[in-house]
């Protein structure tokens, strides 16, 4: 069975369910948090067709270190009407905790130096944007896209990127928070999550987002997009009104 929207904030509540989710990687308090943003997701969708589904960047869902001594957290804004998306903002953020890697002596300044001692030296090495955004036409970028960098959005990122430069933006298909968490799992926790993403229970869960947000842009693309012999499939994706 399609899974409807509807259905999507019990999915949310699963991802952190102790059989089949990931909580033993994600930091004390994120559990509460996803749990209490999916329940305030079934009752904006119980009011009406238009819903809202937010985990705000000053309490991300925070996931533990890894052996590397780097740690990730996600925020995301994702609305809609009905089961059509109409925004998605999912930023990525990378901190890491290695001395040598946050703090470049011969380049960077005394007073960053500071800052970062006072952080534990913890600092924001990398940030990624994964959004929607309808084509308008002023500027040619993929409806579904992925980028780096992006505005500080906390005080205490001392993030080396560049704000001023949010290009190139790449075509990607739709995320959520369910296939975002697949792929951290995969790159920061390849040998302790092995188990975990062999469940069927956790199979489960990525197929039902696959099935909302993957499906309609991939049969999209293959039906349509890869046999129209007047348009690329980028000059599809970026074209205002033919997008995804």
């Amino acid at each position: 069975m399609k899974l409807r929207i509807k259905d999507y904030p019990l999915v949310l509540e699963l991802l952190v369910n102790q059989r089949n989710g990931i909580e033993e990687f994600l930091e004390g308090g994120s559990k509460n948090i996803l749990i209490n943003r999916a329940r305030s997701l079934k009752s904006t969708i119980k009011r009406g067709r238009t819903w809202r589904f937010s985990i705000p960047i000053d309490h991300p869902l925070m996931f533990i270190k890894n052996n590397s001594q780097l740690q990730v957290d996600i925020s995301c804004e994702i609305e809609g009407r009905g089961d059509i998306i109409t925004k998605q903002n999912i930023i990525l953020r990378l901190w890491s905790f290695d001395k040598n890697l946050c703090y470049r002596e011969e380049i960077d300044s005394t007073e960053l130096k500071v800052k970062l001692d006072h952080n534990n030296c913890k600092r924001v090495m990398l940030r990624f944007h994964f959004d929607f955004k309808e084509p308008n036409g002023k500027q040619l970028e993929p409806k579904y896209h992925f980028h780096v960098g992006g505005r500080c959005r906390t005080d205490d990122e001392n993030c080396w990127l560049p704000e001023q430069i949010d290009i190139p933006r790449f075509p990607c298909p739709p995320m959520d928070l369910i296939l975002i968490c697949e792929f951290l799992l995969i790159n920061f926790f390849p040998k302790e999550s092995e188990q975990l993403r062999k469940k069927p229970e956790w199979q489960s869960l990525v197929r039902k987002s696959q099935d909302l947000f993957l499906k309609p842009y991939y049969d999209i693309c293959t039906k349509k997009y890869l046999k129209d012999q007047n348009e690329t499939l980028l000059g599809n994706l970026v074209a205002p009104l033919k997008g995804v």
